[in-house]
């Protein structure tokens, strides 16, 4: 995994954190909520699948949820963790430790709002996703700034992740959701001097920490479903989107990879 490309200048290993303490189907942005069991387990096998890499800095979020991580992949390095709250989750206001479906059951229309044009989106007393793009991408590029060759490892959440990985893929926003990121997920980009390539994408090396929004494609999905906003293909599986998920008045338990940016 350490082995750097002579023309490659930096080599990012961007993880989402473990799985978090909280109540299934709620929603977390900058609330510190701590880790389980699991996700300390998770933790540990971040750190175990980064002793083999070159680091010469480690990063994380501010949040306890990823600091955890952060901690120990330093203390294998010999070095020290510095955390920043640039790297938070986008910032739920009101919404925050809500459920997905007491908010769709209050106010349908922002709930639509929110995952047909997030671009526009703002969560109510929170961040507006144009806010938080902007912030992250302020961090991002300090970051390239401050390591323009090397190898180091970022500690963050699920829609910081998504947001650095859109930014080197050049995705819409409306699509953000299509990036996987599971709880104690690795991502490596490589960044170059003509610009950068994801080179490993949610890797979790748990087969039960796949989510279960995930099922074998020989369930078919049925007619009345629109493929690309209901469902869509992703290797020997269909996954159900969050449109299919509100339009059923319900949504997956804590963690589910289709819920808002803001998940844990």
């Amino acid at each position: 995994m350490s082995d750097l490309n002579t023309s490659q200048c930096l080599r990012l290993y961007l993880m989402r954190h473990g799985e978090v303490e909280a109540a299934a189907g709620k929603i977390f942005g900058q609330t510190d909520v701590p880790l389980s069991e699991r996700g300390l387990d998770q933790s540990r096998r971040l750190a175990g699948r980064l002793s083999s890499a070159r680091l010469t800095a480690v990063y994380s979020s501010d949040m306890r949820r990823a600091t955890v991580a952060a901690n120990m992949i330093a203390g294998r390095h010999g070095l020290r963790m510095e955390m920043r709250s640039d790297w938070r989750e986008i910032n739920l206001g009101e919404w925050e430790g809500r459920s997905i479906v007491e908010l769709y059951e209050e106010t349908p229309e922002r709930i639509g709002m929110l995952f047909g044009d997030p671009a526009s989106f703002k969560y109510p007393g929170g961040e507006s996703f144009a806010d938080f793009m902007a912030r992250i991408q302020s961090a991002l590029h300090s970051l390239l700034a401050r390591h323009p060759s090397g190898e180091i490892a970022l500690v963050a959440h699920g829609g910081v992740c998504r947001a650095i990985i859109a930014s080197v893929l050049e995705t819409p926003a409306h699509k953000w959701l299509r990036i996987a990121q599971d709880y104690g997920c690795l991502n490596v980009i490589d960044w170059y001097a003509g610009g950068a390539a994801v080179a490993l994408l949610n890797s979790v090396p748990e087969p039960e920490a796949v989510s279960n929004a995930s099922i074998k494609t020989s369930e078919t999905p049925q007619a009345s479903l629109v493929e690309g906003e209901d469902y869509y293909q992703e290797g020997t599986f269909v996954v159900f989107t969050a449109r299919y998920h509100l339009r059923r008045g319900y949504c997956c338990r804590s963690g589910c990879r289709h819920c808002p940016y803001g998940e844990a």
